[in-house]
């Protein structure tokens, strides 16, 4: 059984980590929803925040959210494992800086299909949100900071219609990642726990009225 230290909203919590040469981001999928798998990550856009937008539809630039910045995120493993994970500014960082220097910039598939790979799709721009140095796009304001963006220009006039259309509706990154254990403050544990109580009352309150 976990212990309280390592858990977030009752599920184990872990935050992604580099750990090796073989770890970062290896590629960007244009998604429309969400993907999961498991050891293999694939993430793409919260839906109460906004992470996808044309910027310019005259030059066919679009900028979104590679990852956001210390905010758990909700998984089912295939075995079932329902978790989540979370990445940190300082992951974001290295993540960012990784992916330049292994050139996997302008690596682009489609729904993280096998086989999808497109052309004429570039990374122009690459940069983390960092309000007091002034680097906020505007419309992204709920997005953390530290969180990552990309601009991408699509050269691919048939991918582009596709994205207009609203067929794609954010960026999703996929790349390998090392996991560890999150430990919380004390003062965090006790408000799960506190929270996990208030729930058990409530649902034996709903039992006791059936």
């Amino acid at each position: 059984m976990k212990n309280m230290e390592s858990l977030y909203m009752g599920k184990p919590l872990y935050n992604a980590v580099l750990e090796n040469e073989d770890d970062g981001i290896m590629r960007i999928s244009l998604v429309s929803s969400p993907a999961v798998q498991v050891n293999f990550i694939t993430l793409s856009q919260q839906e109460e925040l906004r992470m996808y937008a044309v910027e310019n539809e005259e030059e066919k630039v679009l900028l979104g959210v590679v990852m956001v910045a210390d905010t758990p995120i909700y998984r089912i493993g295939m075995s079932g494992m329902e978790y989540y994970i979370n990445f940190t500014k300082d992951t974001i960082k290295k993540m960012a800086e990784k992916m330049l220097l292994d050139g996997n910039t302008s690596k682009v598939n489609l729904e993280h299909l096998d086989n999808t790979d497109v052309n004429g799709v570039n990374l122009v721009e690459i940069f983390i949100k960092d309000v007091d140095k002034g680097i906020s796009p505007i419309g992204f304001e709920n997005v953390p900071d530290g969180s990552l963006f990309a601009k991408y220009k699509v050269h691919n006039d048939e991918l582009w219609n596709r994205v207009k259309a609203g067929e794609f509706k954010g960026f999703s990154l996929e790349g390998y990642f090392n996991v560890t254990e999150v430990e919380m403050s004390a003062e965090q544990t006790e408000i799960e726990l506190y929270t996990e109580i208030l729930d058990l009352l409530n649902k034996i309150n709903k039992r006791t009225r059936i």
